[in-house]
C-alpha cells in the first residue's frame, strides 16, 4: 500500500534533501531508516531543499507492506532510528494513483530573520540581520506576487521545462526579535526564494531600487545573483 509521511528535519545536519552519491541527505537517511525496518521501496519527496534549508512539514510517499498497517507503531519505529534530526509527524494511507510531487497545488516557505545579539546556538536556524522597516519590506515583497518568469531568480545549472511560477501570497510580519517572510506559490525554482530574499536585502540596504528589482522580475535586466543564507529558510507546508 502507498502511504504519505509528513515530517520535519534539521537541514543544517544534511547536504540537502534529495539523494546524492555521498548519502548525507534527508532522503538517504530516511531510506536507510526504512531499510532497517525492511522497507526497501524508493521514497519520493514532494519538494527538494538546498543544503542547510529546514522543513517543518515536508511530505514524502513510499510503498509499504500490509504488515506495517499499524501506522502509530511504524511512526514510532521510524522516529527511533531517525531522531534527532528527522521527526515523522504523521503517516496515512493514500490512493495508489497519488503522485506526491506532481499532485501538489501549493508550497509554502518561511524565511526567518533574527534582530537580536548573535547567538551561536541560533546560527544554523536564522539569518542575523538588523531591524527592518516592515512597511517598506511589505511593499518590496509584494512585487513578487502574481505569475512571472523567474528565470533570473534561479541557480545556474538548473534544468526546468519552464521557469514560470505563480506566487499567490507573500507577506512579512514580526514576532518579538524576529521578522518572518512568507511565500506561497505553485512551485519554486532552485534557490529561487534565497535569490528573492537577497534582492529584498539589497533594496532594504538601498544598494538597488524597487524598480531595479521589478526589472529583474520582468526579465529585463539582472541586478543581483546573490543567495541569502540557507539557515533562515524553512519549508513550511505542502498543499494538495
Amino acid at each position: 500500500m502507498l502511504v504519505k509521511l509528513t515530517f520535519s528535519y534539521d537541514g543544517s545536519k544534511f547536504q540537502g534533501s534529495a539523494s546524492q552519491p555521498h548519502k548525507n541527505t534527508v532522503q538517504d537517511k530516511l531510506a536507510q531508516v526504512l531499510g532497517h525496518l525492511g522497507i526497501y521501496e524508493k521514497i519520493l519527496f514532494a519538494s527538494r531543499t538546498d543544503k542547510g534549508v529546514h522543513a517543518t512539514n515536508a511530505v514524502a510517499s513510499v510503498e509499504i507492506d500490509e504488515y506495517f498497517r499499524d501506522f502509530v507503531y511504524l511512526k514510532n519505529k521510524i522516529n527511533y532510528f531517525a531522531h534527532p534530526y528527522i521527526h515523522v509527524k504523521n503517516i496515512q494511507q493514500i490512493p495508489q494513483t497519488f503522485q506526491v510531487r506532481f499532485d501538489v497545488k501549493k508550497r509554502k516557505y518561511y524565511y526567518v530573520l533574527f534582530h537580536g545579539n548573535y547567538n551561536p546556538f541560533l546560527a544554523s536556524y536564522v539569518h542575523f540581520y538588523p531591524k527592518i522597516d516592515l512597511n517598506l519590506a511589505s511593499k518590496i515583497i509584494s512585487i513578487f506576487e502574481g505569475e512571472h518568469d523567474f528565470k533570473f531568480f534561479q541557480k545556474e545549472g538548473s534544468n526546468n521545462k519552464t521557469t514560470i511560477r505563480k506566487i499567490y501570497k507573500s507577506k512579512v510580519f514580526s514576532y518579538k526579535d524576529y521578522s518572518i517572510f512568507s511565500f506561497e506559490a505553485n512551485g519554486f525554482l532552485r534557490s529561487q526564494i534565497r535569490m528573492m530574499m537577497a534582492g529584498i536585502f539589497k533594496v532594504l540596504e538601498t544598494k538597488i531600487s524597487q524598480d531595479n528589482l521589478k526589472e529583474q522580475i520582468d526579465t529585463k535586466k539582472i541586478h543581483t545573483r546573490l543567495l541569502a543564507p540557507s539557515s533562515g529558510l524553512y519549508l513550511s507546508k505542502i498543499i494538495y
